[in-house]
């Protein structure tokens, strides 16, 4: 554990992969698409009384394996891997780069998203509720990295991504 800012404990928690979630939807002009997988990460931070120590940096980085993410509908799947190129793109990664400011429990940070082995450098909010649990949720456009949206005859999917993440954290000393 090392030391931050006048003194306060900066921690490093694991993920706790067997109980987080990340959840991507999307919609089509047919129906919506929801794919939910797993995620394993870290994640620095002062934590006080389930709140970000103010002043401090935070750092960590987060990985979902293409393969592990599901609709639950076998063809949606199997476009999406097929898109992706799982078996070139196997993990979509994402790092915190800066903090831009802490408030109570919440955090505005910056951060690279990895994905189609391209790199896209994004702004959002993170939350340390009680348990502790990082949540978090975007909008983001698959444009910007290079992915076309699927259209087939009159169904077209929508580029703009909504993706929430729920991850239980485990402090690491």
């Amino acid at each position: 554990m090392a030391e931050g800012v006048l003194g306060v404990q900066v921690k490093h928690f694991e993920i706790d992969a067997s109980a987080a979630s990340i959840t991507f939807s999307a919609s089509s002009s047919v129906h919506a698409i929801r794919s939910v997988g797993t995620v394993s990460g870290w994640i620095e931070a002062s934590v006080v009384d389930y709140g970000f120590g103010e002043g401090q940096e935070l750092r960590g980085g987060l990985e979902v394996p293409v393969d592990g993410l599901s609709s639950g509908n076998p063809l949606i799947d199997r476009e999406m891997k097929r898109r992706i190129d799982s078996g070139v793109h196997p993990v979509i990664s994402a790092t915190i780069d800066e903090t831009l400011g802490v408030t109570g429990s919440r955090a505005m940070i910056t951060g690279t998203i990895d994905f189609l082995g391209a790199s896209t450098l994004v702004e959002g909010e993170i939350v340390l509720r009680p348990g502790p649990v990082l949540a978090g949720a975007g909008e983001f456009d698959v444009r910007w990295w290079g992915l076309a949206p699927p259209r087939l005859l009159m169904v077209r999917v929508e580029p703009i991504v909504t993706v929430e993440i729920e991850a239980p954290l485990i402090e690491h000393p």
